[in-house]
């Protein structure tokens, strides 16, 4: 039986901020979805009984095929969208294996933090790309 959504509750996410060979992986949203064509820090939602970090490692693997490792909350966001509010919890992670392949994703990139704010992100990822632009973030 499909999940039913409160509004009335925001929508709790998970991010992957994942830095290899000094750039950060950015995904960008299918065109058939949401925000479609938008960039983000890849994740999703956080199923019942799913812990955090469970929930990271079975989105990057649905999305893009890839092993990852969860480290520490790097920054938590509520925003709220005309649909509705989401809540997301960003976590440092490293990448542990596989080739990326476009599962549920139109494309990804590697980009430096110099490069990050010329990609259309999300507005709710825009927090996010505020704090690893702080010379005491990562």
């Amino acid at each position: 039986m499909p999940q039913k959504i409160n509004r009335e509750l925001p929508l709790a996410v998970c991010a992957a901020v994942i830095r290899h060979q000094g750039k950060i992986l950015l995904t960008q949203r299918p065109a058939t979805k949401p925000h479609g064509g938008y960039w983000e820090f890849p994740g999703g939602k956080i199923e019942p009984r799913e812990s955090p970090h469970q929930t990271l490692k079975r989105e990057l693997q649905e999305e893009l095929a890839i092993e990852i490792s969860p480290g520490p909350v790097l920054k938590t966001v509520f925003h709220h969208y005309d649909w509705g509010s989401v809540l997301i919890i960003a976590y440092l992670c490293s990448w542990e294996s596989s080739e990326i392949k476009h599962l549920e994703v139109a494309d990804h990139a590697w980009v430096t933090l110099e490069d990050l704010p010329s990609y259309q992100l999300l507005p709710a990822d825009q927090p996010i790309l505020e704090k690893l632009r702080k010379p005491t973030s990562v």
